[in-house]
C-alpha cells in the first residue's frame, strides 16, 4: 500500500517516464531531429528573435490579467501583475511538485485582496485561463476555416471543425447562462441595506453570496472579457510566428506555414493532458501529426522539432519567475 505522501512522487516520476519514453519514440520516428536542434543553438538571431517573442507573450499575459482585474476594481501596480504572470509560467513550466503556478498566484493574490475582494480575485484567474483556452480554439478554427478543402477531405478533419465550431459558439452560450443563473440566485441580495440586520450568513452560503456578486460584476464588463481575449489571440500568434520562423530557418517549411495556426493552438490543448510534466512529448506528436496531415505531400518528417525548440525557449524566458519568487516583493500602492 503506497503512503499518501509518496503518491505525488510516483505520479510525477510516471509522467516523468511517459515523456521520456514519447520524445524516445518521436526521435526513433523521425518527428523530433537532434541534428536540427543542434544547428539551431548555432544560429544566436534565431534564438534571440524566437526568445523575444516568447518574452511578449509572456508580458501580453499580464496585460491581460490587469484588464480582468481592474475590470474588477482590483487595483494592483503592473509591475506587480507581470512579475506574477512570470511567476506562473515558471512554475507551471519548470518547477516540478503539486503546487501549480496559477495556485501560487492565486495565494499570493487573496493575500493582498480584501474580503470583499477574494471572490472576484479568484474568478479574475480563472477567467484569465478561460480566455487563453477560448483563443486557442478560437485561432484554430479561424485556421480551420482557412484551410477548409483539406480539412473537409477526411473524417478526423470533419470531426474536428465540428468539435471547433461548437466550442467556439457554445462556450459563450454556456458563460452567459453561468453569469445569468449566478446574477439571480436569491441570494445576491443577501448582503443588499434591507437585509442588513438579518442574522449573519454562514460560511457556504457567504462564498456563494460573493461568487454571485462576482459573477455579475464580470457580466457588466463583457468587453473586458472580450480584450482578455482578443490579447490572447496576439500573444498566440506571436508563438506561432516565432514556429514558423523557426521550421523556415531548419528548412522545415516551404510554404507559408499558414496551417500551423491550427497544428499550434491543437497541440497547446493536447499539452493539457496530464500525462507527461508540461505535455513534454504529447505536444510535440500532435504538432507533428497535423502538419503531415495538413501537408501530406511533404517529405519532411521532423515537423515537432521547431515545437520542442520553441518549447525550451518558452521555458528560459520564464526564468525571471524564479527571481520573482526567490526575491517576491508585495505590491505597492499604484
Amino acid at each position: 500500500m503506497v503512503s499518501t505522501a509518496w503518491r505525488p512522487r510516483l505520479l510525477a516520476i510516471g509522467k516523468a517516464t511517459v515523456a521520456a519514453g514519447m520524445i524516445y519514440l518521436l526521435w526513433q520516428q523521425g518527428i523530433l531531429d537532434p541534428t536540427l536542434l543542434q544547428n539551431f543553438t548555432w544560429q544566436p538571431q534565431l534564438l534571440l528573435v524566437v526568445l523575444a517573442c516568447n518574452l511578449a507573450m509572456i508580458s501580453l499575459g499580464a496585460v491581460r490579467w490587469q484588464i480582468l482585474l481592474r475590470s474588477q476594481a482590483i487595483i494592483f501596480p503592473f509591475a506587480w501583475s507581470h512579475a506574477m504572470t512570470y511567476l506562473t509560467f515558471c512554475f507551471n513550466l519548470l518547477v516540478p511538485g503539486s503546487v501549480g503556478g496559477d495556485a501560487l498566484r492565486m495565494a499570493y493574490l487573496l493575500r493582498h485582496s480584501s474580503a470583499q475582494q477574494k471572490s472576484a480575485a479568484i474568478l479574475t484567474i480563472l477567467a484569465d485561463r478561460v480566455s487563453g483556452l477560448y483563443a486557442m480554439f478560437l485561432l484554430a478554427l479561424l485556421a480551420a476555416l482557412a484551410n477548409l478543402s483539406t480539412v473537409l477531405a477526411q473524417l478526423p478533419g470533419r470531426i474536428l471543425l465540428l468539435s471547433l465550431l461548437l466550442t467556439v459558439v457554445g462556450a459563450p452560450l454556456l458563460a452567459a447562462l453561468f453569469f445569468w443563473g449566478m446574477k439571480r440566485l436569491p441570494l445576491s441580495a443577501a448582503n443588499s441595506s434591507e437585509n442588513s440586520t438579518a442574522r449573519p450568513l454562514s460560511r457556504p452560503t457567504l462564498l456563494l453570496t460573493q461568487l454571485g456578486q462576482a459573477a455579475h460584476s464580470f457580466w457588466q464588463h463583457k468587453r473586458s472579457l472580450l480584450a482578455a481575449i482578443m490579447v490572447s489571440v496576439l500573444a498566440q500568434s506571436l508563438e506561432i510566428i516565432a514556429l514558423i520562423w523557426i521550421a523556415r530557418h531548419l528548412g522545415l517549411l516551404s510554404s507559408t506555414g499558414d496551417h500551423f495556426f491550427l497544428a499550434a493552438p491543437i497541440a497547446w490543448i493536447a499539452n493539457l493532458l496530464p500525462v507527461s510534466p508540461g505535455g513534454l512529448g504529447v505536444g510535440e506528436a500532435a504538432f507533428a501529426q497535423i502538419c503531415q496531415w495538413l501537408q501530406p505531400d511533404s517529405a519532411v518528417n521532423a515537423l515537432g522539432t521547431p515545437f520542442l525548440i520553441n518549447r525550451v525557449l518558452q521555458m528560459l524566458a520564464s526564468l525571471p519567475g524564479l527571481w520573482v519568487y526567490l526575491n517576491y516583493r508585495p505590491p505597492t500602492s499604484s
